[in-house]
């Protein structure tokens, strides 16, 4: 009997899922051809696993007659986006084919890459745009209902300003625990005020929320364990990856440790949290250093090689190598970088850099998700890579189109920003009357 190659559910789930968890019942209760339309609407967000499916199942013969050339085509674009085993199996099956398959399969996967909208990303390099200076900042208020249960977490925001500084429009790009904390983040962020410009500006800030001085790491791994979300993530429901993701930016962003996302390391087993755990603080007095450089050292603190480096023209200092790190040493590479007090001087910090697996980044869940067809996920991905904004624009999406139309309008191309803002405004995004009185 023929080995079935495709990829099914490692766990259940009871509640409703998006499109690749749809795809995958369906293809359990062999309804084939659902499960075949549904992995094929995952095509174009670059979906490795939906490829790798619709191959085996073509090879298998899943409700269809055995397609070779197909099941050769989608293994080849499986491969293209990095599927571990489509590498394998596609040489298996090359063998078997002929050559006039081998062309009209290579003819095929041409076809399926062209259709695929969402490539690679590389999201943990982004670095943030250049702002007004923010004359005024009120904070949030702590809910009080949260604070009496001891809630913790962050809202992400993004916003209007106009010429004379004022926040015309505000709206929340993601935030957990959800329902709690927005509400308070946008009645502070409408009170703050930037110094005047000549143009209006799109901003956005991530506003923190915990007791006690920070986000109680455990806490957070007792709700991922409670929930089983990284079984349930690893087994590919959208909304268990949405939820992870948000829970591991929570703990990412208030650590004290910078993270390098190696794509060699593996997946583990579980969720590490020992990673988000703080090492021992590490000081540095380099006196005339301005700038950022991440650097390795010695057991004793030497700094021994600058592996890369930021260094401001102002700086008196270019190469750290042969300064020392005061401190108990607990990793090999640090990030060392200046900044600015409020009342104007300049000090270091030094912050341990870990080597760890992309699974420990809320950024590699919240992609799986939007890939796995989650619209909640592919909004939040679209306020940081292009591609998805460029996709939910194709897919007509208000929210996205309103804020993309917004920066269009900023960037002086007036007509297609109106018509996005428009379209929007048509599908009854809440803010886009706002915005579109703030250019008329």
């Amino acid at each position: 009997m023929m080995k079935k190659w495709i990829f099914m559910l490692a766990f259940g789930s009871s509640v409703a899922q998006a499109d690749m968890l749809d795809a995958l019942n369906a293809y359990e209760q062999k309804d084939f051809a659902e499960a075949q339309q549904q992995f094929q609407q995952l095509i174009p967000l670059g979906n490795e696993l939906a490829a790798f499916n619709l191959g085996a199942m073509a090879y298998q013969g899943d409700g269809q007659e055995q397609n070779i050339v197909q099941a050769l085509g989608y293994f080849m674009l499986a491969a293209e986006l990095k599927h571990e085993q489509a590498k394998s199996l596609l040489l298996s099956v090359s063998k078997a084919a002929s050559e006039q398959q081998l062309e009209q399969a290579n003819d095929f996967f041409i076809e399926l890459k062209q259709s695929v909208k969402i490539l690679d990303t590389n999201l943990h390099n982004t670095r943030a745009d250049s702002t007004p200076q923010p004359i005024k900042r009120v904070p949030p208020d702590y809910p009080k209902t949260a604070a009496m249960a001891g809630q913790f977490g962050y809202v992400k925001a993004r916003f209007l300003v106009d010429e004379q500084g004022k926040v015309t429009a505000v709206d929340t790009v993601d935030a957990y625990p959800k329902s709690v904390f927005e509400r308070a983040s946008i009645k502070a962020i409408k009170r703050w005020r930037y110094e005047p410009s000549n143009q209006k500006q799109l901003l956005n800030v991530r506003l923190d929320f915990s007791l006690s001085g920070g986000v109680d790491v455990s806490a957070v791994e007792a709700v991922v364990n409670k929930h089983n979300l990284w079984n349930y993530a690893v087994s590919g429901s959208p909304n268990h990856q949405f939820a992870l993701g948000t829970l591991l930016s929570l703990v990412d962003i208030q650590s004290g440790n910078l993270y390098r996302y190696d794509s060699e390391l593996p997946m583990t087993a579980t969720t590490d949290f020992s990673v988000f755990k703080n090492q021992a603080e590490v000081k540095a007095d380099f006196s005339g250093f301005l700038g950022r450089a991440l650097v390795r050292v010695a057991a004793d603190g030497t700094i021994t090689e600058q592996i890369s480096a930021d260094v401001e023209p102002k700086s008196k200092v270019e190469s750290l190598v042969g300064l020392k790190l005061k401190g108990k040493i607990t990793t090999d590479v640090y990030n060392v970088s200046t900044y600015t007090l409020f009342d104007g001087h300049r000090k270091v910090r030094v912050m341990p850099s870990l080597q760890v697996s992309p699974a420990m980044s809320g950024m590699f869940w919240w992609e799986q998700a939007a890939k796995n067809g989650s619209l909640e996920a592919q909004r939040v991905m679209a306020a940081y890579d292009k591609q998805w904004e460029a996709y939910l624009l194709n897919e007509q999406d208000a929210e996205v189109m309103a804020w993309a139309g917004s920066k269009l309008l900023i960037d002086g191309q007036r007509e297609q920003g109106m018509q996005l803002l428009e379209q929007a405004l048509a599908k009854n995004y809440k803010l886009a009357a706002e915005m579109k009185k703030q250019f008329m």
